[in-house]
């Protein structure tokens, strides 16, 4: 036989087919055309059994091999009756069998052969059963057989010669088969891996989770006490006052009674003064409750509006503090969101400029603290600017982080930066972010950090 007859056969790439099915389809293909094979099927060996794995019959039609396929593809011939089965034989005695016509033949049953033919309204005449053996390790993978050679279109016997090229050729099948099988294997063993690895990675997920979880109830009571200090704190300012007011009314009343001066309009005066007193500092603690309430609904609320509800919560804090709070504000912006919880970002980002200032900036010398507000295509930007000298430049990207600590003993504004950038981020919808910056104000230089809100509109 010509050599070039064998040049599909040998072709190097399908030594790169790794999907065994595919493999198998096309080495029966070649096989086939190579020995003018009107039909033919390959067993593997799995276990005790060879497991029918793919069949090619040019007679018939696509709809009838699928349905042979189908019902054929889980067909398995047991190992130890091989002289029931052709295949099992030339497999267990690693022999090519030849069989010039399947019903004039004693040799094997040839039951499914012949339910075969009747049902699809076929003819098997011959067959020529072939043992892939590899050549290496002379193990035993399975058998092709080839079915009905065609020559002039007339059907006709294999002889000695497709017996010799069927030789010669099974060790390149072998070596074919087993390289997919060994592909099979270390894919299935990746594939193994890979669950593990996921199962792993899916546990380390959620313990990550569940931590990160724990860290977030943490900050967030943390958070809690920080705002409940923030409240007594700012409350403890805006009663300073009114409490020494009504200690002196009320030590003068004590004096007029004492000294038995029956000055009644003066006293019922300075009692009403009490009185009047004691309303201011309940509508304080109204205000500071209103304030701090957890916001359960967006809503439709004016920015400026809120700016100044923040400043009249610190107002006390910033005045005696000597912080000069510059506003330029369009009173016409509104946006929709948390109200309050914005307004509480607001005062952390006071309270963070608050406590830079008085690090970084002598009673002595101006403190500043700039609000502006402005709509320019279509994004809200509010910025909060002070004149602390800003933020260093090694901290300036972990800012918004939980671990952040903006300054020593200053760990409330970490907690408050944090939770800032949650609240614009996830229920705001929107951006912050900090810069430092070199300005003039008044005709003098000062330089500081600007932290930019923006919203869209």
């Amino acid at each position: 036989m010509p050599t070039n007859n064998l040049k599909h056969i040998y072709d190097v790439d399908l030594f790169n087919i790794s999907d065994l099915n595919v493999l198998l389809h096309e080495l029966l293909k070649y096989t086939r055309e190579l020995l003018n094979a009107e039909a033919g099927t390959i067993y593997i060996k799995e276990q005790e059994f060879l497991t029918f794995h793919v069949f090619q019959n040019d007679a018939l039609s696509y709809e009838n091999i699928y349905n042979f396929y189908y019902t054929s593809n889980k067909y398995k011939l047991p190992l130890a009756e091989k002289d029931k089965y052709l295949s099992v034989d030339s497999f267990i005695t690693k022999k090519i069998i030849i069989i010039d016509d399947v019903y004039s033949s004693n040799s094997y049953d040839f039951v499914g052969v012949k339910e075969f033919d009747k049902k699809f309204n076929y003819r098997t005449h011959s067959i020529i059963s072939v043992p892939l053996i590899h050549p290496i390790n002379k193990n035993v993978l399975g058998v092709i057989q080839l079915l009905n050679k065609k020559e002039n279109d007339k059907y006709i016997v294999f002889g000695k010669k497709d017996k010799d090229v069927l030789s010669m050729i099974s060790s390149f099948i072998s070596i074919s088969i087993s390289k997919a099988q060994d592909d099979v294997l270390k894919l299935q063993n990746l594939n193994n891996k890979l669950t593990v690895s996921n199962k792993d990675l899916e546990k380390k997920i959620e313990e990550k989770i569940k931590e990160d979880q724990n860290k977030s109830a943490i900050i967030f009571h943390q958070s809690k006490m920080v705002s409940m200090g923030e409240m007594i704190g700012n409350i403890a300012h805006q009663w300073r006052q009114p409490l020494s007011t009504i200690s002196t009314l009320a030590s003068g009343v004590c004096i007029n009674l004492e000294l038995e001066k029956n000055n009644k309009k003066n006293n019922i005066s300075q009692l009403k003064q009490i009185v009047k007193t004691t309303k201011d500092l309940s509508k304080t603690i109204d205000d500071f409750r209103d304030f701090y309430n957890v916001d359960t609904m967006d809503e439709d609320f004016n920015i400026s509006q809120a700016v100044k509800k923040s400043l009249e919560i610190a107002e006390t804090d910033l005045s005696t503090n000597y912080i000069e709070v510059v506003l330029n504000l369009d009173d016409n912006i509104r946006t929709y969101g948390l109200k309050n919880a914005f307004t509480q970002c607001i005062l952390n980002l006071l309270t963070n400029a608050k406590n830079a200032l008085l690090l970084n900036i002598p009673v002595t010398e101006n403190r500043y603290i700039f609000i502006d507000l402005e709509e320019k295509d279509n994004v809200i930007s509010l910025t909060i600017k002070d004149n602390a000298k800003g933020i260093d430049i090694s901290l300036k990207e972990n800012i918004f982080e939980q671990r952040y600590r903006n300054k020593e003993k200053q760990e409330d504004s970490g907690i408050g930066l944090f939770l800032t950038n949650l609240i614009i981020e996830k229920h705001m919808k929107g951006t912050i972010s900090v810069e430092n910056s070199d300005y003039s104000y008044k005709d003098k230089k000062y330089s500081g950090a600007v932290f930019t809100i923006n919203l869209a509109v």
